[in-house]
């Protein structure tokens, strides 16, 4: 299927310069070691890009506008769930035995036009939320700072809902070397504008343009190879009636994953406390945050592989799968949030040039709180493949409350304190997430 989509793009030349870098390295470690090379890099040009840009940002802006651009990213953050449950993750879960690679080519195109629908959608709900907030009374003067990031969430969300969704159709027709290129052309333009920005215009709507350029530049890439049809509403009626029970399900679950999630903290600190203090948590949250992105890499090739597994071997081959996963995400997680504690001070100088001094503390107890996050990760893939969108919907209400309510006593004590109560609740939800793995897998069991 992969031949047929870069021959339907007509990317053979392309295909052929790519085949100079990645053949030889193919043939030495073969093609899945090189898929999950790629997702590395992918991510960790991702990774480098929000560090270097948030790191150059960080140095101009003025510490309101630079915790506004940190509440955009975990605004963003926010609704690339809703996004992702109800789009990306069935899609990229859709495993499909017999057809023809044009049927698939079709369907594929048409989980596209939807995609982008719903991203346009969900970028104007920000745009009227932000206009409610700035028409508020009085009384809720306290909230109105969120106006502006809420605006420039607006703005950035359609361009990189459209590079997430071109990423996923990408590596689920086995081209993680084309998502590499292009991740490597987004990081380049993501830091040239953000040097740009903090050289001669630094305010957090120019910081936001840096988000907007860089993702449309690789959705522009990434177009030969995948070259969507016309929009089939026939396909599309089909498919939006085949899932919208399990679509409803892992959206609704994204209600209370918004809370506890690793992004959407920033969000929580600025309501819980101040404008000044995401600007705070933002600085802290980039030296960590590059886990993530690592954890995104290894999960780009394996919810796939998982969905797969579980159609040609069954439970079996799932299991295997999922415990594969978690075995990668602490080894390599563990390692480089391990570093990052190591010489977090030294790290925060240098990054930030003395600007956000004094975090150490703080990035090591976020440094822990990721690593447990990331764990999280393999249990609902598993949950999403057996579409056990119930199950995980109560697992992730129990965590929201858990984390709320942790939340809210940490802002007491400042930034340590949402910290530490973050790096607790992540603990605690994976003890639940391990828990209710153990039930899916015994109920699929007994039905077997």
């Amino acid at each position: 299927m992969a031949g047929f989509e870069s021959e339907l793009a007509g990317g053979r030349l392309l295909d052929r310069a790519l085949l100079m870098f990645t053949g030889p390295v193919t043939r030495r470690i073969g093609p899945e070691k090189v898929a999950r090379l790629a997702a590395v890099v992918d991510q960790g040009a991702n990774g480098l890009g929000n560090v270097i840009a948030l790191a150059l940002l960080g140095r101009a802006l003025p510490a309101v506008d630079f915790g506004a651009v940190g509440t955009m990213i975990g605004l963003y953050y926010i609704l690339a769930g809703f996004h992702r449950s109800a789009f990306v993750l069935i899609f990229t879960t859709s495993y499909r035995t017999g057809g023809t690679s044009i049927d698939d080519h079709r369907e594929n195109s048409t989980w596209w036009w939807l995609s982008l629908g719903a991203a346009v959608m969900l970028a104007a709900a920000l745009g009227l939320a932000a206009l409610l907030v700035a028409a508020a009374p009085i009384a809720l003067s306290r909230i109105s700072w969120t106006a502006q990031p809420l605006a420039l969430a607006m703005i950035v969300s359609p361009p990189m809902l459209a590079w997430e969704f071109a990423r996923r159709w990408l590596y689920k027709v086995e081209r993680a070397d084309v998502v590499a290129v292009c991740s490597g052309a987004n990081l380049v333009i993501q830091v040239f504008a953000a040097w740009f920005v903090a050289r001669h215009a630094p305010t957090a709507l120019t910081a936001s343009l840096s988000w907007v350029l860089a993702n449309s530049l690789a959705v522009l890439l990434a177009l030969p190879w995948l070259m969507p049809t016309r929009p089939s509403w026939v396909t599309a009626i089909a498919l939006v009636r085949e899932n919208r029970a399990t679509a409803g399900w892992f959206a609704a679950t994204n209600v209370p994953y918004s809370v506890y999630s690793s992004a959407s903290i920033v969000v929580w600190i600025g309501l819980f406390m101040n404008a000044l203090a995401t600007a705070v948590f933002t600085a802290a949250r980039t030296l960590t945050n590059p886990a993530i992105s690592l954890v995104s890499a290894i999960d780009s090739i394996d919810k796939p592989r998982a969905a797969r597994a579980m159609a040609v071997e069954g439970a079996p081959g799932l299991l295997r799968v999922v415990r594969k996963t978690r075995l990668t995400i602490a080894a390599v997680t563990g390692l480089y949030l391990s570093l990052v504690s190591l010489f977090a001070d030294r790290l925060t100088a240098v990054v930030f040039a003395g600007a956000y001094d004094g975090l150490g503390t703080e990035i090591r107890i976020l440094a822990a709180g990721f690593f447990f996050f990331g764990l999280n990760l393999p249990s609902e893939t598993m949950m999403i493949v057996l579409r056990a969108g119930r199950t995980m919907l109560v697992v992730r209400f129990i965590a929201a409350a858990l984390s709320l309510c942790a939340l809210w006593v940490g802002s007491s004590h400042g930034i340590r304190g949402m910290t530490i109560a973050f790096a607790v609740s992540q603990a605690v939800i994976l003890i639940l997430f391990q828990m209710a793995e153990r039930g899916v897998l015994r109920k699929i069991q007994v039905q077997l």
